[in-house]
């Protein structure tokens, strides 16, 4: 099967760049896609522009000369190959030539179309080696960053403000506190519990972001038990907000307790943050195909048409506007929740309109197709 190149000639010289175009025609095997420029402002938008497999560079152009060519063309496209033509044997200039970026080194007069395709092919594959490098590096780097954030999320600021949030309990329990100094230290401890979520989102959303992923445990359990639990915390946290909960169906099935419970409190905290106080927040589940649909509405104002699209997007915060909108968080919520609903396999969907409210769908199969993260 023949193989196509396409490569850019940077040759001011018509009888040196016809030369070398008449000799990329001869190679059996090989056919190659030429595009001829005489000036380097020409070659710096076409490696900008096109797909190109390789470069043959001229040295000596008219708006650039030397090395310098080098640089220009590899600042505007670092991973094309490139190879560098010149009119000199000069194997001082060859090593700087490959020291500045190029992969290899041609002197005219002396180019024949097996040397030609050795040189481009050897650059190709050469580049390749490089960047494959500049990747593992790369990825060897992330991983150590992610370990060196996480434990700093996990242990260097989790630990002292797990002390905080302690000895704030205890306090409150055996403190003897006068009515000022424990509504003090029930405000620390509100702030030290936001502040731990905040912590623990954090961590979610690095581990799934720098490659870590969402692991999730899955075991037999009852969706509707942790549906109620959840409406339950939230009915004690806001006493004056009304909950509707209707559970319907086979709640069983083989999922991660721990992230479904704080999937379906992203959900229903947000459905309280960002509705009026006098409306009602529903929690509903019902069985759906295979699998189960979680459905969480409110009546608060709609989310923005432009916003929507993003809605699962990392650091996007909900209505603005709303009594709770400024209520300190990072916007993570409902991203960590849709990640959470994939890592099971399933998804999360979204409408919001003027009549109807705010209704989000997770849908959740029994038993995943997926493998274990």
């Amino acid at each position: 099967m023949e193989q196509v190149l396409r490569l850019l000639l940077v040759e001011d010289n018509p009888a040196d760049a016809r030369l070398i175009q008449e000799e990329l025609r001869e190679v059996p095997s090989v056919r190659f896609e030429v595009l001829h420029v005489m000036r380097l402002s020409q070659a710096e938008r076409v490696v900008r522009e096109a797909k190109l497999d390789a470069v043959l560079l001229d040295l000596s152009l008219p708006d650039g000369h030397g090395l310098g060519n080098i640089s220009r063309l590899l600042q505007e496209a670092p991973a094309v190959p490139l190879v560098v033509l010149t009119g000199t044997d000069d194997e001082q200039l060859a090593v700087q030539a490959v020291h500045q970026g190029a992969q290899d080194y041609l002197v005219k007069g002396q180019v024949t179309g097996p040397l030609l395709v050795r040189a481009l092919r050897y650059a190709i594959e050469r580049k390749r080696a490089e960047e494959g490098l500049k990747r593992e590096e790369a990825q060897k780097q992330t991983a150590i960053f992610r370990e060196q954030f996480l434990a700093v999320l996990g242990h260097d600021l989790r630990n002292p403000l797990n002390a905080i949030s302690g000895n704030a309990g205890l306090l409150l329990r055996y403190g003897g506190l006068t009515e000022p100094q424990r509504k003090a230290v029930n405000r620390i401890s509100i702030s030290s519990d936001r502040m731990a979520r905040m912590i623990n989102d954090l961590l979610d959303f690095t581990r799934a972001r720098l490659g870590g992923g969402y692991p999730v445990s899955r075991a037999r359990m009852n969706v509707h038990d942790v549906l109620r639990q959840v409406v339950e915390e939230l009915e004690v946290a806001h006493p004056q907000r009304r909950f509707e909960l209707s559970l319907s169906g086979n709640g069983w099935g083989d999922w991660d307790a721990d992230r479904i419970a704080q999937a379906a409190s992203n959900l229903v905290g947000n459905a309280v943050q960002y509705s009026p106080e006098d409306t009602v927040v529903s929690v509903s589940a019902h069985d759906e195909g295979e699998g189960i649909c979680v459905q969480v509405h409110n009546l608060g104002l709609p989310i923005p048409a432009e916003r929507l699209p993003h809605i699962f997007d990392p650091f996007v915060r909900g209505v603005e506007g709303t009594r709770n909108a400024a209520r300190p968080g990072l916007g993570l919520g409902l991203y960590i929740t849709h990640e959470i609903a994939r890592a099971h396999g399933g998804t999360l969907r979204v409408t919001s309109t003027e009549a109807d409210g705010t209704r989000f769908w997770m849908n959740l199969p029994r038993h995943s197709t997926i493998a274990p993260l």
